[in-house]
């Protein structure tokens, strides 16, 4: 899957050519949408400036605070969405809202609208100012996922975070409140000073780890959430190559999404795609499936 907020140059598409045949994977999901439109953070957003030089570097710490830049889910839902109904792919609708009354709003908006086949909650994103984050309590949580299964039509996966003391009590009332999947896990809060200006390198001061340096945070995540719940996880979390997609795998995801790599290069998923499919074939496995929590711990 590719991850939200990194599909194509804008997070909903620009930049990705008929030859990348959508088709092909899992899924896509476009930036998250808010209940009402945001401007997003302040300048300067990413650090490193250049993913694609991070990403050649293998450059661990790679830190971004867009700010859930925007326009809203009533405009999303009428101008993104009936593109994405023409795309022969699979679309899953990423939301982020303020309150659990939100969360229920922006649901029952859904109803009826086309172009996605679930919805994932950002419960977590790291770079935006409204109270306590919901995936950081049991009851945010539960409260969260029930008021959008009040209304949703379709699944609903639970994107959780990972700076949290216990990630186990936390999934578990995401799946009990009737998540049908998660996603583990978000960005880690996480901050770089220029040492010459003595300034913080990002606009909005801190802002989301990604990259190689969240990939075995997520991974043990993953892990540890497998062990104890009965839906489908999804890893995501610095997967840049096969090897770190399998990994997750290995773990107990059934899913894996693709984030900070496809700001360096937008072929990323499929080139991991095809890295996984020459590793299983090579190996004479022809199930992915037997590989999900066969990790010998």
């Amino acid at each position: 899957m590719i991850a939200s907020g990194t599909f194509g140059y804008d997070g909903y598409g620009r930049g990705l050519t008929p030859e990348m045949d959508l088709s092909l994977l899992g899924a896509v999901i476009p930036k998250t949408l808010t209940r009402y439109s945001r401007e997003g953070n302040q300048e300067p957003r990413w650090y490193p400036e250049s993913f694609r030089v991070a990403r050649e570097n293998r450059e661990p710490v790679m830190l971004n605070a867009i700010g859930l830049t925007n326009p809203g889910i009533e405009a999303g839902l009428k101008d993104l969405a009936p593109e994405w109904d023409r795309w022969d792919a699979t679309v899953v609708l990423s939301l982020s809202g303020e309150s659990v009354e939100q969360f229920g709003d922006m649901a029952a908006m859904t109803q009826g609208v086309p172009g996605f086949e679930a919805i994932e909650l950002n419960l977590s994103c790291p770079n935006v100012e409204q109270g306590d984050l919901f995936s950081y309590s049991s009851k945010g949580t539960f409260e969260a996922v029930g008021a959008v299964k009040n209304y949703a039509e379709v699944p609903v996966l639970a994107k959780l975070a990972p700076n949290v003391p216990d990630i186990v009590p936390i999934a578990k009332a995401a799946v009990e409140a009737g998540a049908d999947a998660l996603t583990i896990s978000n960005t880690i809060p996480a901050m770089t000073i220029d040492l010459e200006s003595r300034r913080p390198a990002l606009g909005n001061i801190t802002g989301g780890l990604s990259g190689p340096g969240l990939h075995p945070v997520a991974v043990a995540l993953v892990y540890r959430a497998a062990q104890v719940i009965n839906v489908p996880i999804i890893g995501v979390g610095g997967i840049f190559t096969a090897e770190d997609a399998l990994e997750f795998i290995l773990a107990g995801a059934t899913a894996v999404q693709v984030g900070s790599a496809n700001l360096a290069d937008l072929w990323a998923p499929f080139k991991i795609l095809e890295g996984m499919q020459s590793y299983l074939g090579e190996r004479g496995i022809t199930d992915i499936k037997d590989l999900v929590g066969a990790v010998e711990a």
